[in-house]
């Protein structure tokens, strides 16, 4: 909205989309292996800039791990009133994207779509999609402001508790 969330409150509300972004990683295997044979730099500032977040990318990234966390999130931080809704509102968003792109990845592989141009094609859109919307939501953490994602951000607002 206007900007008038606290530091912290912007600090947890950004950290809350480690989850989409390890779903992301998770399909970006095929724009990895062509950013290391394409581009090695830009994969190694890339590399440099997750660094310090692949201790938490890597707990996302075991499946049972990041169930748990989102229930527990949910649980703890979403319903609950006392924390402010800038980071409630942040943190079921996360969970509701890092949810869509973990699906539409499961989608592909039942579909045994991975492989070849098709399933590179539609990785690499996941991967990128996710991309996009854990940069611009963590932006707009920062700036203290609701990331506004048409349909996600609807049904998070729907969702939320008073």
């Amino acid at each position: 909205m206007n900007g008038s969330a606290t530091g912290l409150d912007r600090a947890f509300a950004a950290l809350a989309y480690v989850m989409p972004l390890a779903s992301a990683l998770q399909a970006g295997a095929y724009f990895f292996s062509f950013l290391a044979q394409q581009a090695p730099p830009v994969l190694n500032a890339d590399q440099r800039l997750l660094m310090p977040l692949s201790p938490l990318v890597a707990i996302e990234s075991i499946p049972i791990l990041g169930l748990r966390g989102c229930i527990l999130l949910f649980a703890l931080v979403v319903r609950n009133t006392d924390i402010s809704r800038f980071i409630r509102f942040n943190v079921l968003q996360a969970i509701l994207v890092s949810f869509m792109l973990s699906i539409g990845s499961l989608i592909l592989n039942i579909l045994g779509l991975t492989r070849g141009f098709l399933g590179e094609t539609l990785l690499n859109v996941l991967f990128l999609g996710g991309m996009a919307i854990v940069v611009y939501s963590v932006v707009q953490c920062i700036r203290g402001m609701y990331a506004d994602i048409p349909t996600i951000s609807e049904a998070v607002n729907m969702q939320m508790p008073s």
